[in-house]
């Protein structure tokens, strides 16, 4: 039986075990015509993207295609394949699955014959974005290939997630028997229901964060785990759930800046559980025991 009170968060990471994951420098070299070189690392992602965008001949919509284009082709690799990573992660008793991946690796490692179905009427933005194979609900959260419209990238993109989600959140409520008056306190409290939007979950249920790296560009989830921790400051006992990242990176693999992450990360009320293992297989298959007895042991 499916874990429903538990959220799974899958990152780029998990494409990388398998071999199916393409880098954000490998595209950038792919869709652009500049030296690729002159891009710093120290940008940062998001900025890269708005540079690319900036002097390529293409339309944004263009570029985002061919992302997700390329992205897609080199998820398809697991198709035919077995034990894969993913495979292993949708034989987890969780029914529900977030992520920031645009391609359909997880659905494909589970049902060679998926086909991704619109299933939301948003265009732009995800928040009720999903496929469904079985019992899990993938919610890509940053778009998903098919839709190339929907694949997050850039500044603007951001944005707007953002203050669409802060505007739900923090809306005020005329909601009998509301002393505070805001929709994601009434919601955690019980006098307000909540809809399908994903963030929820990050206020309710526990989240395991897999494969997933906290880079400073994700503005979407840092804000929401900081607007958690205060949340958790002003009123005691509005949040119960556990944030729980899984540190799968080897030790000689370690940077000075992962340090640096993972102290902020705990500062926000995010639990550190480093796995054990020499190489980044070994941490993935002890990481993946690990949220099999946490599902079984919520059930």
């Amino acid at each position: 039986m499916a874990n429903t009170g538990m959220t799974l968060f899958v990152g780029n990471g998990v494409n990388y075990i398998d071999n199916t994951a393409i880098s954000w420098n490998d595209l950038l070299k792919e869709i652009s015509r500049e030296d690729t070189k002159l891009i710093s690392d120290e940008l940062g992602m998001t900025l890269r993207y708005e540079y690319i965008d900036a002097v390529a001949e293409e339309r944004s919509i263009e570029i985002k295609r061919a992302v997700a284009e390329k992205t897609q082709a080199k998820a398809r690799e697991v198709v035919g394949r077995s034990k894969t990573i993913h495979a292993q992660i949708m034989g987890l008793p969780i029914s529900t699955i977030l992520t920031t991946n645009y391609d359909y690796s997880l659905e494909l490692s589970a049902d060679e014959r998926f086909v991704p179905v619109q299933t939301t009427k948003e265009r732009v933005y995800s928040f009720y974005r999903k496929q469904q194979v079985g019992e899990k609900r993938i919610c890509h959260i940053h778009g998903e290939c098919r839709y190339p419209n929907s694949v997050c990238l850039g500044f603007e993109h951001y944005a707007g997630m953002l203050e669409k989600m802060r505007s739900r959140l923090v809306k005020s409520t005329e909601t009998p028997g509301s002393a505070n008056k805001f929709h994601l306190h009434d919601v955690l409290t019980g006098i307000e229901g909540a809809d399908e939007a994903w963030y929820y979950d990050l206020f309710r249920n526990d989240v395991i964060f897999l494969g997933f790296g906290f880079d400073p560009s994700e503005e979407d989830i840092w804000w929401l785990i900081t607007y958690r921790r205060q949340l958790k400051e002003q009123y005691p006992g509005l949040i119960q759930n556990r944030l729980i990242y899984l540190d799968t990176i080897p030790a000689g693999k370690r940077t000075k800046a992962d340090e640096v992450k993972e102290r902020v990360l705990q500062a926000m009320d995010v639990e550190i559980v480093r796995q054990s293992g020499k190489t980044y297989r070994e941490k993935y298959r002890n990481a993946l025991s690990y949220i099999q007895a946490a599902a079984e042991q919520g059930n």
